[in-house]
């Protein structure tokens, strides 16, 4: 299936109000409540006639002349995205079809990995490029790294995220000398 994209829309809320509606589905399918994750709708939608419920997912994205698009899928499909928030899934009823349970798995494994990474903290001693460096505050715009102290000399840097996220990755491998 391809991607929906309407001009009648031109605010983000106003589209998202229109496509978590009852009016979006069909008579029997009741949506319930969803969670956006980024320019993802997941939707709890309960089908009256097997009383059940199940995940929805819905992608969004701005058409570049204005108005927004969507595409419609459900977890029967299994979505490569796996990022659905537990909230919604734990609410969900045990589904029969077997890519469902798959993605559902797929979910958890995901949820599962995010909350073991481990995460930079003040005081915390890394190995960048084999050199030893403390991570001493984030700086003051957070996206941009962190301010750390180079132990060999104390002179003070600001180290990249995604440098501080592969000496992090390295530290949960178990590897001593992260990136």
């Amino acid at each position: 299936m391809g991607w929906s994209f309407e001009m009648i829309d031109r605010c983000r809320e106003e589209f998202i109000a229109r496509i978590t509606s009852q009016k979006r589905y069909s008579e029997g399918y009741t949506p319930l409540e969803y969670r956006e994750v980024g320019n993802k709708l997941y939707q709890l939608v309960r089908i009256e006639a097997e009383n059940r419920t199940y995940i929805s997912l819905t992608l969004i994205a701005k058409h570049r002349n204005g108005g927004w698009g969507y595409k419609g899928l459900n977890e029967d499909m299994f979505p490569y995205e796996v990022d659905c928030p537990l909230s919604l899934l734990n609410k969900a009823d045990p589904t029969p079809n077997a890519s469902a349970q798959e993605w559902r798995a797929k979910v958890r494994e995901y949820h599962a990995s995010k909350k073991a990474k481990i995460k930079p903290s003040a005081g915390m001693v890394l190995f960048l490029g084999g050199t030893q460096y403390r991570l001493d505050e984030p700086h003051q715009n957070a996206r941009k790294g962190w301010v750390v102290t180079r132990m060999t000399d104390g002179a003070r840097f600001r180290a990249r995220c995604h440098q501080i996220n592969a000496a992090l990755a390295g530290l949960s491998r178990g590897s001593n000398n992260g990136a």
